[in-house]
């Protein structure tokens, strides 16, 4: 059961880290359509600048509210108001 518990932490953390990452390759790929040059590494450089940003991130959530508990919270958001008449 602890192996499984380990397995669910480690998506939690990856899917923390992933929404930087995927920003920063966003801005490579844009910087290098940009430039004219797609065949260089501006789209890696900036996937792994974002990847260091959304792992100190992660980290950061990790140690401070905790994985499941910042999901939780997030899940839990209730965005739009119910208006019952």
């Amino acid at each position: 059961m602890r192996l499984v518990a380990c397995f669910v932490q480690s998506l939690l953390w990856l899917s923390i880290a992933c929404s930087p990452t995927l920003i920063g390759a966003f801005i490579g790929v844009m910087l290098s359509l940009q430039s004219g040059d797609v065949y260089s590494l501006n789209v890696p450089l900036w996937a792994a600048v974002g990847f260091l940003i959304g792992a100190y991130w992660a980290e950061h959530v990790r140690k401070t509210i905790g994985l499941s508990h910042f999901f939780g919270r997030l899940l839990g958001a209730r965005d739009i108001p119910n208006k019952t008449k």
